[in-house]
């Protein structure tokens, strides 16, 4: 049996914010599960299982000062504890370990195509320090590094020169539920979903506009979007009165249940304008909805054209018409797909790389 720490900032059980903490919750849960000794280092958590150690220091991920003193506070505990390996969470102070589920800042400004933000970008001196810390960890170096797709791999060599073959791309996972449920309203039009809790990086100004082309041509349709700050934001307003989408389009607040919202819609859109993975899109297959899915997004790598999900460029309207036109019955290969993901097989893939390490 291996001693085993991981550091995140937050480890939720219940309540999740993102597909980076339900990773970690499955990773740790399945160490703990097969007798490992497990500890896990965080700032706050939902649970008071055993294994959780809360540590009394300020963590803020905006200022790398307070994650530096964090980690600095964990540092100095794991030296004492002898661990075998040591997992903290994307770019962050190096211990040992980390496995990478965001975009590098770096990444972010070269490949901004908009002059105006990539020259109001010299003027946020928050983001620039983060850069210039994320540049530091970087060269400091970690043992191993895991990331969620291809895409964040060659994100991480190009802009930091690290070694390939330093890093293991291992894609996320997903629980499936035991059946597949028919769409919870009934009707003829395509339904489509929308998760976009950051309305811009997730391509909801490309979901609107798509949808404002079918709209001229006349197609019928529904679309879903998860966007809790829409009552907030006029300009999302204005461009749906532009686009005359007031009937089709229906504004959703934060989802508990997001099974729930799967079954309400026929195909879920991923139209990211930067994604490293979209722990959304599996979850939507194992519901046996398919996906259209933009090329920036980790989790394209995945769909297989025409048989789990659809993938596009700079053609969504396109891809949006064709699911309307030929509604693909694609359930099956979508559960399938899901099947193969599971988080077992991630806590799986993770053991292989650290006994390739002869850990």
């Amino acid at each position: 049996m291996k001693k085993v720490a991981f550091i995140i900032r937050m480890y939720q059980e219940k309540s999740f914010h993102g597909g980076g903490e339900k990773l970690f919750c499955n990773l740790i849960k399945r160490f703990v599960r097969d007798g490992h000794t497990v500890h896990v280092y965080c700032a706050e958590s939902d649970t008071t299982a055993e294994y959780i150690r809360i540590i009394d220091e300020k963590y803020d991920h905006n200022s790398p000062i307070t994650m530096e003193n964090f980690y600095n506070k964990v540092k100095n505990i794991v030296k004492q504890e002898n661990y075998d390996f040591v997992i903290s969470e994307n770019i962050t102070p190096p211990v040992d370990m980390t496995f990478l589920q965001g975009h590098s800042l770096a990444n972010r400004l070269k490949k901004t195509k908009n002059p105006l933000e990539s020259f109001l970008y010299n003027f946020r001196k928050t983001k620039k320090q983060r850069i210039k810390y994320q540049e530091k960890w970087m060269k400091q170096g970690y043992r191993r590094i895991f990331a969620v797709s291809e895409i964040l791999k060659r994100d991480i060599v190009q802009n930091f020169g690290v070694s390939e073959d330093n890093i293991a791309v291992i894609y996320p996972g997903v629980d499936v539920p035991s059946v597949i449920a028919r769409r919870a309203q009934p009707d003829e039009a395509i339904h489509f979903g929308l998760l976009a809790p950051g309305f811009k990086i997730k391509g909801g100004f490309v979901f609107l506009k798509a949808l404002g082309i079918l709209k001229k041509k006349g197609y019928n349709f529904r679309a879903r979007i998860v966007y809790p700050k829409f009552k907030k934001n006029l300009g999302i307003k204005f461009l749906i009165m532009l686009y005359n989408l007031k009937n089709n389009v229906e504004f959703l607040d934060y989802q508990q249940d997001l099974t729930a919202f799967y079954n309400s819609i026929d195909c879920l859109v991923v139209p990211s304008i930067e994604d490293t993975f979209n722990l959304a899109v599996l979850e939507s297959m194992a519901c046996g909805r398919p996906v259209i899915i933009s090329n920036n997004a980790g989790a394209c790598e995945i769909i297989k054209e025409g048989i789990n999900g659809f993938t596009f460029s700079n053609n969504l309207a396109e891809k949006l018409m064709y699911f309307i036109d030929n509604k693909p019955n694609l359930s099956l290969s979508c559960r399938q797909t899901a099947e193969e993901y599971s988080w077992d097989r991630v806590y799986e893939q993770v053991n292989e790389e650290i006994a390739e390490l002869g850990i």
